[in-house]
């Protein structure tokens, strides 16, 4: 099942926050950690594009909020990018933190609340 191999990926990406967060509360490596993070995240919401753009057919309103998370951790991420090179780091330690937290709260919401809306979908 479909979901089955993004609840995978979530796995994978809770262990990239958990260094993340890691990394924030050290106060040394946020960059290289959030750019990680970022990474799978932007990996995983690919993979994720057409379980929302099913979703969108029963539930367009969950599947928009989603897709809305989505964009603030790439947004994020970026933000992240353009600090890092304008040299500032409280800017990236500050956005790390939102990201992480973002990031986490979007895991948490559609394993509770969007997941089950698929069930019977694949199989």
């Amino acid at each position: 099942m479909v979901t089955s191999l993004l609840l995978l990926e979530h796995r994978g990406l809770e262990d990239l926050l958990d260094r993340l967060e890691s990394a924030i509360h050290a106060r040394a490596g946020e960059f290289d950690a959030a750019r990680a993070t970022a990474g799978a995240a932007a990996a995983h919401y690919a993979n994720e594009a057409a379980f929302l753009e099913r979703l969108a057919q029963s539930h367009p309103a969950v599947a928009a909020k989603i897709a809305g998370q989505h964009a603030q951790v790439l947004e994020l991420a970026a933000a992240i990018e353009q600090a890092a090179a304008a040299a500032q780091p409280a800017d990236v330690t500050a956005l790390a933190r939102r990201l992480h937290a973002m990031a986490q709260h979007n895991i948490i919401e559609e394993e509770r609340d969007v997941f089950p809306l698929a069930v019977g979908w694949y199989e």
